[in-house]
């Protein structure tokens, strides 16, 4: 009876073991991270108002600051002077133009009328050569007053781009949040000078988080995009809901931070799991273990 005891547990040990380890859900430890947003100046000027503050919730398009736009302002007045300007040159050039037809047109007619009267004899050669003189300078004056038409119309068209980019640079003087979320970094204070490119306020999405963890080629084959994960903080907030959005394509040597020497020498795969946290609980920075439940 003993030696029969024995033998059902050399057979079963060894299933129980391989039942064991195919089970456990592939894991491990990672930092809570968030998506961010750096704005940065467009434009240079100094800093008149901010409309927020470290800590500060802002929404996709809020204006966050007031660069002064008085520069812009008196460039754009002198822009639409120039505009009203060329606008009347170009009604003087099109009135011109109407004339120097007109003038042709009656200069061809004498032309041809005198060209008639040669051929039965009663004009002369000089009465002809006068006409078709007068009739090739008519020509010409209309296609000066063209040429001014196009001049003039050239001028409108340059005015018109500086407009829009005055216009562009006025509204980089307010520059707006790109995404929703909360200002975790503010780079600037009133009264400063801001140069293009000057950081003005880092965003960070807080409603949803993230978290990176590294797996080995085994555990690694087994997750997919969409599968589901338990977040443990390991404190009292217990565990979480995350979700696997982004899995690497290549494989990397194990961060410093995550694993021992030994570890770190291994390639592994990072693998992305979003965490909704849509009552801010979680914060950027926090420690947590991930377990991966593949399908």
């Amino acid at each position: 009876m003993k030696v029969a005891w024995l033998n059902l547990l050399a057979v079963m040990v060894p299933v129980l073991t391989g039942c064991s380890g195919g089970d456990q859900h592939p894991g491990g430890s990672g930092l809570v991270e968030s998506d961010e947003v750096l704005v940065a100046a467009e434009t240079s000027g100094r800093v008149e108002t901010l409309f927020f503050d470290e800590g500060s919730t802002v929404v996709n398009g809020d204006t966050l600051a007031v660069i002064d736009p008085s520069r812009l302002q008196l460039e754009l007045s002198s822009a639409l002077a120039g505009q009203k300007v060329a606008q009347a040159n170009l009604h003087t050039v099109e009135v011109q133009l109407e004339r120097a037809r007109k003038t042709e047109a009656y200069a061809g007619s004498e032309r041809d009328r005198i060209a008639a009267l040669l051929a039965s004899g009663t004009a002369t050669q000089k009465q002809y050569d006068q006409v078709e003189y007068e009739y090739s300078q008519a020509m010409v004056a209309t296609k000066a007053a063209r040429a001014n038409i196009e001049t003039v119309e050239a001028e409108l068209n340059r005015i018109a781009t500086d407009i829009k980019r005055i216009e562009r640079a006025q509204a980089d003087c307010y520059p707006l949040a790109p995404a929703s979320g909360t200002i975790t970094e503010k780079y600037v204070d009133r009264g400063e000078l801001l140069g293009p490119g000057r950081p003005i306020a880092r965003i960070a999405r807080l409603d949803t988080l993230w978290v990176k963890v590294y797996l080995p080629t085994t555990d690694f084959a087994r997750v997919k995009i969409g599968d589901r994960a338990t977040v443990d903080t390991e404190t009292s907030l217990g565990q979480l809901a995350g979700e696997v959005v982004w899995t690497a394509q290549e494989a990397e040597f194990t961060p410093k931070n995550v694993q021992t020497r030994q570890s770190r020498a291994d390639l592994v795969y990072a693998v992305k799991v979003r965490i909704p946290n849509t009552d801010g609980a979680l914060k950027i920075g926090m420690p947590v273990y991930v377990t991966l439940e593949s399908r």
